[in-house]
């Protein structure tokens, strides 16, 4: 071959080598948004340190379950109900966004029954789809109820020694302080420690003056963002205000706000795996 037909094969090659290599990442990326990540879940554990935590309650534990979405009983579901039985789970929250269509009941139930065969109470309340896929508080409720679960829209329960205060969603339902407050004096007890849930998290600004902060607040909503570039999260749903992930100090007190557990509109996650956050009680040193 002649020299100078050498010299210009090189960039073409270089270029090749460059679109194959480039190709081969973007088909990389492609399954690992579409197949690995889905099916990964992410067991996250969190130390909660509570001022005047009764005595009984040190190493109380509880985990969220949101944004399920549920399509299946798959590794993801299987995952949370193994890890809810190996933590020895007390209470586990589903803050919104578990079914989103009539058809998912059958899945509710089977979610539910295994969370409590595990060894969990369950209690919920409402996210975005359930308002949007036609579910009543009331028939929820029910559904809820008959599975041996509580459903909570504004209210709140005293579960195993720990207050559970939960509003309804506030970007498609109809939050009512005045209702959830209400509740919240009627079981509040001498040092009990108290939980917030809601599912979009922009309702922690949102909280009355007159509230003193929850030891924990819980939101999902957000997906972390569902498909991130590391930290950055292009997309969030609205209703979600100024947070995506993970702790944050707010009008409501120490905050979460959990990666979620399934897939909304695209059916992919990107350096976001889906997440079960667990956390543990523990007093004030």
């Amino acid at each position: 071959m002649d020299p100078d037909d050498r010299q210009e094969l090189k960039p073409r090659l270089g270029r090749r080598r460059w679109l194959l290599g480039a190709g081969a990442l973007a088909g990389a990326g492609a399954v690992d948004a579409c197949v690995v990540e889905p099916a990964w879940l992410d067991v996250t554990r969190h130390s909660l340190v509570v001022d005047r935590l009764p005595t009984a309650l040190e190493g109380f534990t509880l985990a969220q379950v949101t944004d399920a979405h549920l399509r299946g009983f798959g590794r993801v579901e299987q995952g949370i109900v193994e890890a809810v039985r190996r933590a020895q789970v007390q209470l586990v929250v589903l803050t919104g966004d578990i079914v989103d269509r009539a058809a998912a009941l059958p899945l509710l139930a089977e979610l539910v029954r295994g969370l409590r065969a595990a060894g969990a109470e369950v209690i919920a309340t409402l996210g975005n789809w359930e308002h949007w896929a036609g579910f009543t508080s009331l028939g929820l409720s029910q559904e809820y109820r008959r599975l041996g679960a509580e459903l909570l829209v504004n209210e709140c329960r005293a579960v195993r020694g720990v207050v559970v205060a939960a509003t309804d969603d506030g970007y498609a339902g109809a939050p009512r302080w005045d209702h959830t407050l209400a509740s919240l004096a009627g079981v509040a007890g001498a040092g009990a420690p108290r939980i917030l849930l809601t599912h979009s998290p922009a309702m922690f600004d949102h909280v009355p003056d007159l509230v003193s902060p929850f030891d924990l607040a819980l939101a999902g909503h957000t997906h972390g963002g569902q498909l991130t570039l590391g930290s950055f999260a292009p997309l969030v749903p609205p209703g979600s205000g100024p947070y995506v992930k993970g702790f944050y100090d707010t009008r409501a007190g120490r905050a979460y706000v959990s990666r979620g557990t399934g897939t909304s509109v695209v059916g992919a996650r990107f350096l976001c795996r889906p997440e079960l956050p667990i956390f543990r009680l523990t007093a004030r040193r």
